[in-house]
Formats: structure tokens, sequence, C-alpha cells
């Protein structure tokens, strides 16, 4: 569990004032891979914590963390994250875990991108981007 300090509450804040809530690290950083290292250190890091932290206060329900979702119409790519935070999941912590499931409740639900997911994953553009950050 993240701590809310003052500073993180006035981060929030001002990403609430700016987006109308906190957004999900897509809208945040458009142009932004789910492993990249940007979500690590400095700002990235800092807008994880408050994304978690307003998540958890204003998302407690599966279907608030779905219409939050569909509010903000995740690229392909961020699938696999977008289940283990609706689902309460940690998939990404395991070497291999099988999201079909999960992703056909997404399809079920409106989402779109799942068959993309795999490609837009390892598009060799991510791994370019990151020699550039």
């Amino acid at each position: 569990m993240i701590e809310k300090t003052e500073y993180l509450a006035n981060k929030i804040n001002e990403l609430i004032e700016k987006y109308g809530e906190v957004p999900p690290h897509w809208i945040f950083r458009p142009d932004s891979h789910p492993y990249s290292i940007i979500w690590r250190y400095g700002s990235g890091d800092e807008f994880c914590d408050c994304l978690y932290i307003w998540f958890e206060e204003n998302c407690k329900t599966t279907e608030e963390r779905i219409n939050y979702f569909k509010k903000h119409s995740p690229p392909p790519r961020w699938l696999a994250s977008v289940v283990d935070t609706i689902w309460d999941l940690e998939g990404w912590n395991e070497e291999f875990f099988d999201y079909t499931p999960y992703f056909k409740k997404l399809e079920e639900l409106g989402f779109t991108g799942t068959s993309e997911y795999e490609s837009d994953l390892d598009d060799q553009k991510w791994l370019d981007k990151e020699n550039n950050y």
C-alpha cells in the first residue's frame, strides 16, 4: 500500500485538474509501453503512485473499474494491465499467465483490441523508443 502524502495528494489534485480524474497510463503518456522503464523512475513512478492511490479510493467495485477503463479505451498493449487491475490479478508476477479467458471477458464487455495484444506489445517500435528515453 502506498501512503498518501501531502505531496502525492497535491499531484493527484493537479492530475484531476488537468484530466477531470487521474487518467490511466496511456492517457498520461499516450506513446508509452506498459513495461517501459519510464514507469519505474521519476515522473512515471510518481504518476503510478498517484494513479494507485486515486484508483483505490474511487474504483472499489469491479463495475466501477470496468467503467473507468471503458471510458479510456486502452490500446491493445495495455490490456493485460487492465485485466490485472479489474480483477485484481497479478498475471505480470507469473512467468506464464494465460490471459485468454480474461480477454474473452473484456470482449464480452465491449473492449476491443484483444486480438492485437501480442503484436502491439511486441512491436519493435517500443524497443526503438526505449533507447530514446
